[in-house]
């Protein structure tokens, strides 16, 4: 029989080169992998208009699939759509701003409905590195043309000018830095439980973000993530030049390396440089709530 000692030594050996153990964090995907993700995200704004106080809620739902359809050495080949997408924005001072479901029947005096209407209709392409940062997306240009044909009769200047606005949110640079805040969180090297590692994230939101490993099992990783952000919004009526803080939960499916769920909290403050307004400047919070649940789809 073994001695008692030995076991408790054993043990402990083992229990110790388990916490110690390196992981290797880094995207594991096979031709025909799909992944169907819902996203929810809340916004509330807050802004001090001479002393009246003005309060936006945007609530944005989105649910969307991944399609693995080529792997080589370094990247990753994968089609994506939206399979639904809801927007609402209100106002305490205007009321209604905006509300499009592309599940609802779209009225024939719905511009907005059209145009979002054609967010389903396309799908795109994306080179991700196996580290989860994005080399590039494809497509966008014809999203953006069916979205302003969409609307009806304009000429050709009109069309232009909502091409150029519409470039903001679903070119394939804007798309493409979107999508890399769910998928560009690993390290180049393996960690150990409690290591942390840095990258950044850019567009009109940019952060600065520490990732750290915090434990994980057979199945599931669980990392977290604190970030220095910076939101910026320019365009004829409004300038925005926010800074604040992000906290990051992510669970990772140990198997594929993609997201299993992911929620994230922010809050940045500054001011709201109002171009039509003699460029007064108008002190403005922004609480955000993200929340990304990914299922494997089985076939």
């Amino acid at each position: 029989m073994k001695p008692f000692f030995l076991t408790i030594l054993v043990a402990i050996i083992s229990t110790t080169s388990a916490l110690n153990a390196q992981v290797s964090l880094t995207y594991n995907l096979k031709v025909g992998d799909q992944f169907k993700v819902k996203q929810v995200a809340n916004q509330d704004i807050l802004q001090d208009m001479n002393g009246q106080k003005h309060e936006m809620k945007n609530v944005l739902e989105g649910d969307f699939t991944f399609i693995v359809e080529e792997v080589n050495d370094s990247l990753y080949g994968i089609k994506f759509k939206f399979d639904r997408f809801k927007m609402v924005s209100t106002s305490n001072l205007i009321g209604d701003i905006i509300s499009v479901n592309t599940n609802d029947n779209v009225a024939e005096d719905d511009i907005e409905g059209k145009i979002f209407a054609q967010l389903v209709t396309v799908d795109l392409s994306m080179d991700m590195y196996k580290n989860g940062k994005i080399k590039s997306i494809e497509g966008s240009n014809e999203l953006i043309s069916k979205m302003v044909n969409a609307v009806g009769d304009l000429d050709e200047f009109t069309k232009e000018v909502m091409k150029e606005s519409m470039k903001g949110e679903f070119s394939n640079e804007s798309l493409s830095k979107s999508f890399e805040q769910m998928t560009y969180i690993y390290p180049s090297s393996t960690v150990n439980i409690g290591d942390s590692w840095e990258n950044n994230f850019e567009g009109d939101l940019s952060s600065k973000n520490t990732w750290t490993l915090d434990s994980y099992t057979d199945k599931d990783i669980f990392i977290t993530g604190k970030s220095s952000v910076i939101f910026t919004n320019k365009d004829a009526d409004v300038e925005m030049n926010l800074n604040g803080d992000m906290t990051s939960n992510l669970i990772i499916t140990k198997e594929t390396g993609f997201v299993k769920s992911m929620t994230t909290t922010s809050t940045v403050e500054g001011n709201s440089i109002m171009r039509k307004m003699n460029n007064i400047k108008v002190p403005t919070t922004i609480t955000s709530n993200i929340t990304y649940k990914i299922e494997k789809h089985v076939q």
